[in-house]
């Protein structure tokens, strides 16, 4: 795909660990594409119409003449075994949720962040730079926290000033890895999220308490009642409807309490939303036959804004994306489980702002239903109100429009273009693919190594690999990537850290392509 110089370009940064990263860079992207088509929309604060709503003639940004791309950039950039292990998320969080929560708490401080993060460097950072060569954005917003500070890194030593953006989306427990303090601007779903950041040395003025991107459909008023949108939807509309929903994954307790209401004699339908999960939508089609609720089982679907203002009350797991829809809809929560670590603060932001109720075991589900199902409840109305005053609905459009003041003039040099009176700058040009736009004047050479073929790359191993971009670069190779393999990766972790008693000591002067390749002693005779 070859873009128009004239064309500026927002590059989203994600990874596909669970459904909510790409959910969250999708709505806003969708959000600013709603921006560009509507001009009443592009007014800071302004409330959300609905599609009846008249337009306005004037808008405060130029959302014309730009272009969007997401990109998983483990997938695109990564390299074996970095690539396999996060796509180990999924199968983590479903067979092994306890020991993901252990290393999502060990690995939460500064100090064990940086070391895993030196581990992980060689295998990205390479085709990382490639990919900003290669698409050369004016923008970056990354939704991912293993993103934020190897690209920080790459857009140093390319010496190019790209604004970066990151957008958080955990609504309570934050990891460290989130906080990248070079950012541009950091935005964060919650108080207590506003506060870790500020608290782990984010610039407060670089913080913005904006909520969590969720689609726009989401905050779009509904066509009809709840009763109207039950009938569109085959649903009974005068039952009390109950929406169940475990994620893209469909994990944590969803199957349980679906059979426990199915099973039960409450006087309400249900509709399970299976997700993904393949095996427990076969489970429960076979056993809605036995079920005396009506009850609907559905897979992975997109319609979920029209289930959502239809119900009366959502039975979930702890995922920030769906707890912020759900708020966005009005509709309280009932929380079966939370995924360890990531997920468990997320059941206290819940329970003390009273948005909904938090029932870990199917009898506990069924108390909270016949509860807050209860014709008139105070509970349910209770919920309702403290769910409308804590949503934050806009939220993709204030995310939206952040982004856009950061995009240049149209005709304006790009910050790739102003790179080229930077002497790193001239070592670099971007190298012909399909995602390349017209190469912008005075772009160079990265090196040799960087722009040549895959199959070039892949005959420049070890030190031989190490010395050509040494003797291409000179001393500032030593800030360009390492070697992208295992033994890369051990050196450079043992470079800054101390493991045992013994320390890897290395001289840090250029190697030439003859040099004996064998150990050099430390210092200490060790």
């Amino acid at each position: 795909m070859s873009v128009p110089p004239s064309e500026r370009r927002v590059l989203f940064l994600i990874a596909d660990t669970g459904a909510g990263h790409r959910s969250a860079a999708n709505a806003i992207h969708h959000a600013m594409r709603m921006l560009a088509e509507s001009p009443a929309l592009s007014s800071p604060r302004h409330a959300i119409p609905d599609h009846r709503s008249p337009a306005r003639t004037s808008r405060v940004y130029d959302n014309s003449g730009w272009n969007a791309l997401i990109v998983d950039a483990f997938v695109a950039c990564s390299r074996f075994p970095l690539r396999k292990g996060v796509s180990l998320y999924g199968p983590a969080i479903k067979h092994s949720p306890r020991l993901y929560g252990q290393f999502f708490r060990i690995t939460n401080s500064k100090s064990r962040f940086r070391t895993a993060w030196r581990f992980a460097k060689p295998f990205l950072y390479q085709g990382l730079a490639h990919l900003l060569l290669e698409t050369q954005p004016d923008v970056i917003v990354s939704v991912h926290p293993l993103l934020n500070h190897i690209t920080l890194q790459v857009l140093r030593d390319l010496d190019v000033r790209v604004p970066f953006l990151t957008v958080v989306t955990d609504l309570v427990s934050i990891h460290y890895s989130w906080m990248a303090p070079g950012v541009s601007e950091c935005v964060v779903p919650t108080e207590e999220a506003r506060r870790f950041a500020v608290s782990n040395g984010m610039p407060a003025k670089r913080v913005h308490l904006l909520g969590m991107p969720i689609d726009p459909k989401f905050a779009q008023p509904p066509a009809g009642t709840r009763a109207m949108l039950r009938a569109e939807l085959g649903l009974d509309p005068d039952l009390p409807t109950i929406l169940l929903v475990g994620g893209g994954e469909g994990a944590i307790g969803l199957g349980d309490a679906a059979m426990a209401v199915g099973l039960s004699d409450m006087p309400v339908q249900m509709v399970v939303v299976c997700g993904r999960n393949k095996t427990l939508y076969t489970r429960l089609q076979q056993a809605r036959l036995r079920f005396r609720v009506p009850t609907g089982v559905l897979g992975f679907i997109q319609n979920m804004p029209d289930l959502m203002h239809a119900a009366d009350v959502i039975v979930t797991k702890a995922g920030p994306g769906t707890i912020s829809e759900a708020m966005a809809c009005g509709l309280p929560i009932v929380l079966t489980g939370a995924i360890p670590g990531q997920e468990e603060g997320n059941i206290r932001f819940v329970s003390e702002n009273e948005l909904g109720m938090v029932a870990r075991t199917p009898s506990a589900v069924l108390d909270a239903l016949r509860e807050l199902l209860t014709p008139c409840s105070p509970r349910l109305a209770l919920l309702r109100a403290n769910v409308g005053r804590m949503s934050r609905p806009e939220a993709s459009f204030d995310i939206a429009r952040l982004i856009l003041k950061y995009l240049p003039p149209i005709g304006s040099p790009s910050a790739w273009a102003r790179a080229q009176r930077s002497a790193a700058a001239r070592r670099y040009r971007p190298r012909p693919g399909h995602l390349s736009r017209q190469p912008r004047q005075g772009l160079h050479t990265l090196n040799a190594a960087f722009t040549a073929s895959r199959g070039r790359r892949r005959t420049l191993q070890g030190g031989r690999l190490l010395a050509v971009l040494r003797a291409r670069t000179g001393d500032r190779s030593r800030r360009i990537a390492r070697l992208t393999d295992i033994i890369g990766a051990r050196a450079l972790l043992l470079r800054s850290t101390s493991l045992g008693k013994g320390q890897l000591r290395r001289i840090h002067r250029p190697r030439r392509l003859d040099e004996d390749t064998a150990p050099t002693q430390s210092d200490d005779g060790m």
